[in-house]
């Protein structure tokens, strides 16, 4: 059964940009999509920074459009090839319902950018690595706080150009007397690409 499930935030005085941390792949170019409550539709292209995060300027948006007065707004991304992409905020969603608030507070992101300290296992981490055979992840206790003791592993590669696609891969997650201690990736060949862990 398939869901539309979103994400839930708002802006505030948002002048310049939308910096907007909902997770995508590093580096790559996508589209996002704003519709608003009278179903008008709104879109520009965006490149992801090695974060996986991005922003959308405001003068991209007709004049007057982000209002306390606008009502809510739904922000979804696609790929290269139109299609709906999903994105990390803590955890996976389809888009991002968002509303303009009056007043005199100032914030312009949409999600959450990891620094707060939520709950273990809510939080997502990238591990980056370039023509490698193994990775091997040493699973701090800092690590075992963010993001727990049974965590979500996603490993990407790239294919070509700035796309990454997921694989299946062998990845081994070593325990001692019952805690994790390390998650060891397993490419069957040098790749590149990025380990998601959440």
């Amino acid at each position: 059964m398939n869901c539309n499930c979103c994400f839930t935030d708002f802006l505030a005085k948002c002048n310049l940009s939308v910096q907007v941390y909902a997770q995508l792949s590093p580096l790559t170019d996508y589209t996002w999509v704003i519709t608003d409550k009278f179903g008008n539709i709104y879109q520009g292209e965006l490149t992801t920074d090695s974060d996986g995060f991005w922003q959308i300027p405001v003068d991209e948006l007709p004049a007057g459009l982000l209002t306390q007065y606008s009502g809510e707004f739904t922000l979804q991304v696609q790929d290269t090839g139109c299609k709906p992409v999903k994105f990390k905020v803590a955890q996976e969603y389809d888009c991002i319902n968002f509303s303009v608030k009056g007043g005199t507070y100032e914030k312009n992101t949409l999600g959450c950018n990891f620094s707060c300290t939520p709950a273990a296992g809510s939080q997502t981490q990238l591990f980056p690595f370039t023509n490698d055979d193994e990775i091997t992840i040493e699973w701090t206790s800092g690590l075992l706080a963010a993001l727990g003791n049974s965590p979500v592993i996603q490993v990407y590669h790239l294919v070509s150009g700035t796309t990454y696609q997921l694989v299946d891969v062998a990845i081994q997650e070593v325990f001692t007397d019952g805690v994790l201690t390390s998650i060891i990736v397993e490419n069957a060949g040098p790749a590149t690409g990025y380990i998601l862990i959440s």
